[in-house]
């Protein structure tokens, strides 16, 4: 069994997966055309007029390694802020689905402060809205703590599950990336490389490829599903929450 956050959250980087590896196909086409005279708009059967800055590029071996490298490097870095991205949405999803099954409120909300008001309540029409801009007010302010492993560990907290430490380990230098690649294009601190001495890099930035994508994905889904599988054995989802279940 899983939950339907979960199946979401699948479903999700399944696109992502058909997104990088048609990229890949079509750049390795790409790099084994033929050089010709032309540029490389022309040569793939379009006018400067339409594609002027590759009008400006010789189609010359060397010009397609550069253009089909970095649109191969700009895909799999976007794989990798979308498969964060969705990990988040995922883990303030079962946070809220949990909240509604019934949970601790004292262990769930903790030491998080933020007010709510009177006119929000009546506004959210009814106690389930309630419930979830309320969870959703808690996840946000974890996030706020900038950590992603610390965000992961204390939504298990809150949650009252026992976070598999390795696979936590293992997702890290990919949750970790997304920071790398959105603040620093790529480049990486010092910090990032002392933590994370296996991740692949080129001049100190990181080698964002398929094999990184794929890397990143099964790391990052492992860990997703672990904590599914607990949150469903800890009985903190309810049944029309669950992927295959009729009611909900």
């Amino acid at each position: 069994m899983k939950t339907k956050a979960f199946w979401r959250f699948t479903q999700r980087i399944g696109y992502y997966d058909s997104d990088i590896e048609l990229c890949d196909l079509l750049v390795a086409a790409y790099m084994q055309r033929a050089n010709s005279g032309d540029d490389i708009a022309v040569d793939l059967g379009a006018t400067a007029a339409s594609h002027p800055v590759l009008a400006g590029r010789p189609n010359t071996l060397a010009s397609r390694r550069t253009t089909g490298n970095h649109l191969r490097t700009t895909v799999a870095a976007a794989y990798i802020k979308d498969l964060y991205e969705d990990f988040s949405e995922y883990l303030a999803e079962i946070m809220a689905k949990a909240a509604l099954k019934g949970i601790n409120p004292g262990q769930f909300v903790g030491d998080v402060k933020f007010d709510i008001q009177a006119k929000d309540i009546l506004a959210a029409g009814s106690w389930d809205n309630v419930v979830n801009q309320i969870s959703e007010g808690i996840f946000r302010k974890l996030e706020n703590e900038k950590s992603t492993r610390d965000l992961v560990r204390k939504a298990s907290i809150r949650l009252g599950l026992n976070i598999n430490n390795a696979l936590l380990d293992g997702a890290m230098p990919y949750l970790d990336a997304r920071h790398i690649l959105v603040h620093r294009d790529g480049k990486t601190d010092q910090r990032y490389r002392d933590a994370y001495p296996a991740v692949r890099l080129r001049s100190q930035k990181i080698i964002t490829d398929l094999l990184f994508a794929k890397d990143a994905k099964t790391a990052v889904r492992a860990l997703a599903d672990d904590i599914d599988a607990k949150m469903i054995a800890a009985g903190l989802i309810r049944p029309q929450d669950i992927n295959g279940n009729a009611a909900g």
